[in-house]
């Protein structure tokens, strides 16, 4: 328990050590486009362990300014559809479980822009598409399935460059249960970082 700790927080601190060492080549005040692609990876956490976790989303701006129009500290909105994908491999009882998770949703939030920080709130919802095997002695019953979960997440984005800029989200998402696999996925606690680019 201890090792996660010191992973989360060692995860926890890389940004702002890395906003530390590139403040010098950050950008102006100009406004990126309306429209952006994000990828990142991390971790999520459910009960039985934690796993890699990927991503991929692309953000479009609610209320869109041009270039010079934005003031610092405005509030704008955003919608945000996203695709994850996490897979793990646990033995539990003398079961063999394999489960892989891809997520299919959109999110929608609220960002504060202050100069070349971002802060960012927002909730959403998705599909999860659970694929399961489970081996026991010399028999494997597979088992896919979709459930509805929903989430709520925070995070930030420090602008690098005018058309790239650094990203990190915690997230909670809330799966509809499925207790068929004996695979108890339903709440997911997540953590990643990623990129952003900016069209």
């Amino acid at each position: 328990m201890k090792l996660r700790a010191a992973r989360v927080v060692a995860f926890a601190a890389l940004p702002l050590t890395i906003a530390l060492l590139a403040t010098p080549a950050l950008a102006q005040e100009d406004e990126e486009g309306r429209f952006s692609i994000g990828v990142g990876a991390g971790l999520v956490q459910t009960t039985s362990g934690s796993d890699p976790y990927f991503t991929a989303n692309l953000r479009s701006r609610i209320g869109y300014r041009v270039a010079g129009e934005e003031r610092q500290g405005s509030v704008f909105g955003f919608v945000e559809p996203e695709v994850g994908y996490w897979t793990s491999d646990r033995v539990n009882n003398g079961r063999k479980l394999e489960t892989k998770d891809t997520l299919l949703g959109v999110n929608i939030g609220g960002a504060v822009r202050l100069r070349v920080f971002e802060y960012f709130i927002a909730g959403g919802v998705g599909y999860h598409m659970f694929d399961r095997d489970v081996a026991s002695g010399l028999t494997t019953r597979s088992v896919s399935d979709g459930s509805v979960g929903v989430n709520a997440q925070f995070g930030f984005d420090i602008r690098m460059s005018e058309t790239v800029s650094m990203f990190g989200v915690g997230r909670f998402d809330l799966v509809q249960s499925d207790d068929d696999s004996g695979s108890n996925d339903d709440n997911q606690t997540k953590a990643y970082l990623g990129l952003r680019f900016h069209l």
